[in-house]
């Protein structure tokens, strides 16, 4: 019988049920742990779809974005604090910042050492560094529209950044956000198979091909 993996989902939240669900919010400059809000986008709901369509990846549905769709560095930095002591696999963050915050990189580097592999959003084009993305303990995804759903690649070995299928069948939903979620996928059906992450990540830059040679 495959074994459970635990992804924590770090987006707009989920409708469907889930293992665990809460919301970060910041009142007067404190961070804490709530109740959602009223889901209003299809984002959350696309992404873990897509990872939970295995029973055996379990979500922790953690919303951060409001009911704008606005999010801010605090309310990351509240949902990877939240999970320091969670029994997760696999955190799933669908999202980039342009800035870097030493608090964000710091936990990052923290979960990466308790075992927990994150992984993490990053443009095809238009920018160097993107975060979580470019720290080194984050895998760093991209769109691969040469993948079927079920695949992933290594889109530039040097950089190690990978890619996946970015298209969804909900429109506005799409692009580097849905690789995330469909390597995350990928990942965690490999960890039920009792892979460990260096050997995941090896046999998918097997497959990797320069197209510039």
């Amino acid at each position: 019988m495959p074994k459970d993996i635990f992804v924590a989902l770090i987006d707009s939240g989920c409708t469907f049920k889930t293992h665990e669900k809460l919301a970060i919010k910041v009142e007067n400059n404190k961070i804490i742990t709530t109740t959602q809000n009223e889901i209003k986008y299809k984002h959350g709901d696309v992404i873990g779809q897509i990872i939970s369509s295995n029973e055996n990846i379990k979500l922790y549905d953690i919303q951060v974005f409001d009911e704008n769709l606005r999010t801010t560095p605090s309310h990351i930095i509240g949902a990877l604090t939240y999970l320091l002591d969670k029994k997760v696999d696999v955190i799933n963050m669908s999202l980039g910042l342009k800035t870097n915050y030493k608090e964000i990189e710091d936990l990052c580097k923290k979960l990466s050492s308790n075992g927990v592999t994150i992984v993490s959003s990053f443009p095809r084009s238009g920018a160097d560094f993107v975060f979580p993305a470019s720290y080194d303990e984050v895998i760093s995804v991209t769109s691969d529209g040469k993948c079927r759903e079920n695949e992933v690649s290594c889109v530039d070995i040097k950089k190690s950044l990978f890619g996946a299928n970015p298209f969804s069948n909900v429109e506005g939903v799409g692009g580097s956000s849905v690789a995330v979620a469909r390597f995350t996928k990928y990942f965690s059906e490999c960890l039920q198979k009792g892979l460990t992450k260096e050997k995941i990540l090896n046999q998918i830059k097997k497959g990797y091909k320069n197209e510039s040679e």
